[in-house]
């Protein structure tokens, strides 16, 4: 697969406004363009995309069609289950997403049976047309109006970009395991799956597996755009540990301490880690990006709550209870914050007991 073209960029900058990408807009572009190819890793692995059951040269140009995006799936014919890359990740042959964000991800290894798990895609590297005016009246303090990053299910990603014209360079889909959740960023330009961020550099640090309620959490909050691409990248890490220094984070930034400390520094000055002055460790606060179950409330619907509430075991059932991260998706009580599971304590020993007979 080929991949993208330059033209393709330009065509999906336009697709949200003509007037905001005019020739100041597409020279900006190019150098956005460049630049990204200049830093992007080496990938993992080539994948092949299909979307509504069509194979597409790449997800741009799937764009540019008329393509729902109701299914998506990406598969990874190259792969092999002995490549050290795959630090962090979990060996696939193929990820297949519904509309709905159920997902299933196929093992590379021969009969392996598929994992079912809930998936989002995240916009990673783009760039957001603007014209020469917008670009003055942001230098001169003007705010301008940008449209509202999520974590997106593939029908409303495809949306967004066509919507805004903003222009992929890459983007995660992230799956969402009953125990934990897996980063797969997705090079757009190249059809290329990239290592995870930390491969061969944070082997020394402590790795903790935090659960999807608060992955789910860190994602969402990472989604909103409130902090740049390395200090969200750092903000993930450090989540993913039990503390970091800055020496530790260093290789990430290509092996400048001064980086990793400013990006530090601004995490923890947004009340998302603290730091230990005796160690020098930088450690996640969780609550700061998981709030409390009456905030939570206030913000999203719980889902309802069917007559049995033991056939509740849909992919789709808890993805919508992921989404609320303040029910148990069984019996709709409150969970506690904190690095819990989807269910609360006492329907994870009823689920594990089996149906009542």
């Amino acid at each position: 697969m080929s991949g993208a073209s330059r033209d393709e960029l330009h065509a999906i900058a336009s697709l949200g406004s003509p007037e905001t990408h005019d020739s100041y807009s597409g020279r900006a572009l190019d150098r956005a363009f460049e630049e990204y190819r200049a830093r992007r890793r080496e990938k993992l692995t080539s994948f092949v995309p299909r979307i509504d059951g069509a194979e597409y040269p790449s997800i741009l140009h799937a764009l540019l069609s008329k393509t729902p995006f109701d299914q998506l799936a990406i598969e990874f014919p190259q792969a092999t289950a002995t490549d050290p890359a795959w630090e962090f990740l979990r060996p696939a042959r193929s990820i297949s997403i519904d509309e709905d964000g159920a997902a299933s991800l196929a093992p590379v290894e021969a009969g392996a049976a598929p994992v079912r798990a809930m998936a989002r895609l995240l916009l990673r590297e783009t760039y957001i047309p603007r014209s020469a005016l917008q670009d003055l009246e942001a230098i001169h303090g003007i705010p301008t109006r940008a449209a509202r990053t999520d974590l997106f299910l593939p029908p409303e990603w495809a949306q967004f970009v066509r919507q805004t014209g903003v222009v992929p360079f890459s983007t995660a889909v992230l799956l969402y395991f009953p125990e934990e959740r897996a980063r797969y960023e997705l090079d757009l330009i190249d059809n290329g799956l990239l290592p995870d961020l930390r491969h061969g550099h944070l082997r020394s640090v402590a790795y903790v597996r935090r659960s999807s309620r608060v992955a789910y959490a860190v994602d969402r909050y990472i989604a909103r755009g409130d902090v740049s691409l390395p200090n969200a990248r750092a903000l993930e890490i450090v989540f993913e540990t039990r503390g970091v220094s800055a020496v530790d984070l260093a290789p990430v930034f290509g092996g400048v301490r001064e980086r990793a400390t400013s990006s530090l520094e601004t995490l923890r000055a947004r009340g998302l880690l603290s730091l230990d002055r005796r160690t020098g460790q930088y450690r996640p606060l969780l609550e700061a990006v998981n709030p409390s179950p009456d905030r939570l409330r206030a913000e999203t619907v719980p889902p309802s709550i069917p007559a049995n509430p033991l056939l509740r075991t849909s992919v789709a059932e808890l993805l919508a209870a992921a989404d609320a991260r303040a029910t148990c998706p069984l019996c709709g009580e409150s969970i506690p914050p904190g690095p819990r599971g989807l269910l609360c304590a006492k329907c994870t020993a009823l689920v594990g007991s089996g149906p009542p007979t």
